[in-house]
């Protein structure tokens, strides 16, 4: 059974100091997670001056890549539900020096997106919150025609034999993975309230890149 938010708060509080060496799990089994997240930012189209969501941020990953996208005019937004991983993303954009990075600490689901934004990001995030579909649909009718969205996510590898993907799953554990969550799919959500979308999977099925466009009408 999937943890619900307070115990992913609870569990992400106490991982946060070894989130990302941890990281490292996936790199030693060919999973190409810096790649995919660079490809899922590439995949918002990002411009100089754009303003940019990233929604479950968690220790700030993704920030070299927005940065480098929509440079020191842009404003990248960082949304958490874990403090001591918003403490994290905090030491990491001071390190580097940006001073274009807003720390939000709140629920996805509840969160006021602004409507300014360019693009919505999520990765390896979107999945563990049970109403994505909703958070999904805010996005779409929140932010202006032509904005893009684009998701990273693991998913149930539906070719692998089943001993194989259980075990993956048991695996990925720590990190709040598990079968049921694996199991449910934002890409759906982004297809049905997002135009031009495009998915790939990635890593013989294990995830995927999703994105869209807003579309004209919200």
């Amino acid at each position: 059974m999937a943890w619900d938010k307070n115990e992913f708060r609870k569990r992400y509080n106490t991982l946060a100091r070894i989130y990302d060496p941890g990281l490292g799990l996936y790199r030693a089994v060919g999973l190409r997670i810096e790649t995919y997240r660079q490809e899922t930012v590439a995949a918002l189209q990002l411009r100089p001056g754009d303003t940019v969501v990233d929604l479950g941020c968690g220790t700030g990953l993704n920030f070299s890549y927005l940065h480098a996208a929509v440079g020191a005019s842009g404003h990248i937004i960082g949304v958490d539900l874990t403090p001591a991983m918003l403490a994290k993303a905090k030491h990491r954009v001071q390190k580097a020096g940006w001073n274009n990075v807003t720390l939000i600490e709140a629920d996805m689901s509840t969160f006021y997106l602004p409507p300014q934004a360019n693009g919505i990001l999520s990765t390896l995030a979107l999945a563990t919150v049970p109403d994505y579909g909703d958070v999904v649909a805010k996005v779409a009718s929140s932010v202006n025609a032509g904005a893009r969205i684009a998701n990273f996510e693991l998913q149930w590898p539906e070719r692998w034999p089943t001993w194989l993907a259980r075990l993956a799953v048991f695996l990925n554990r720590p990190a709040g993975v598990t079968p049921d969550i694996v199991r449910r799919r934002p890409a759906t959500a982004i297809e049905r309230y997002f135009e031009q979308v495009e998915t790939r999977e990635l890593y013989f099925g294990a995830a995927y890149i999703c994105s869209g466009t807003a579309p004209k009408e919200n």
